[in-house]
């Protein structure tokens, strides 16, 4: 095995995420569309992130998997999604999600730049590229402490890590983050600088050619 960091998409390496920038107390959620990406734990943890911050608000990326407004949508509809549905019900989170559906890299940059915390709520991830894409814009980031994830970011110094399916733990991280926003704002910086080195593209494209030359020879 050879190791190699992995070069980001091209609109993440300008830009850099601002307090007075963004929504304030939004959450971003880079996909929600199968179980494993974890957004029915985001949504279980809603009411207490609410009992505290009433405008919060939660954008989700990737295809409406609950959306059922046509007869083709309602038929098609799938068993997580409709779980889904009823969790926004149950939760009385109406109007408190929004479904913006897939984006393409500009897009994910600016619900990035607009949002006040990434969440990556997975029970099983390799290596996020929303969180690396994240980190390289300084976004405040919240994750489950699964797969890849920790080798991406150190818990408390770029990032705040909590145990996956937990859903106290998501909402704590997510409420750390809002109560102290001078302390989000140090993590997100350090996150940005180990981005940068980690996901430098000549850096990474020199690392490629070492690693030819060395399978070549």
């Amino acid at each position: 095995y050879h190791f190699m960091n992995e070069t980001m998409r091209a609109p993440f390496y300008s830009g850099s995420w601002s307090e007075e920038g963004c929504e304030p107390h939004s959450i971003f959620l880079s996909q929600g569309d199968y179980p494993l990406k974890g957004f029915h734990f985001a949504l279980q943890a809603m009411p207490e992130i609410l009992s505290e911050y009433p405008d919060a608000r939660m954008y989700v990326a990737g295809n409406n998997i609950a959306a059922s407004d046509t007869w083709k949508q309602k038929i098609k509809i799938s068993s997580y999604g409709k779980y889904i549905r009823e969790l926004i019900k149950e939760n009385r989170l109406e109007g408190k999600v929004v479904m913006t559906g897939m984006l393409s890299a500009e897009q994910m940059k600016e619900r990035l730049l607009k949002s006040s915390v990434l969440l990556c709520p997975s029970v099983l991830e390799n290596s996020p590229n929303s969180l690396g894409e994240a980190m390289l814009l300084g976004v405040p980031v919240a994750a489950a402490d699964t797969g890849g994830i920790p080798s991406l970011m150190t818990d408390g110094k770029e990032g705040l890590l909590y145990q996956p399916s937990d859903i106290h733990g998501l909402a704590g991280a997510v409420l750390q983050i809002w109560r102290d926003p001078e302390g989000a704002k140090k993590r997100a910086q350090a996150a940005r600088k180990r981005a940068g080195r980690a996901h430098d593209p000549e850096e990474n494209y020199r690392r490629l050619l070492a690693i030819y030359t060395a399978v070549c020879s």
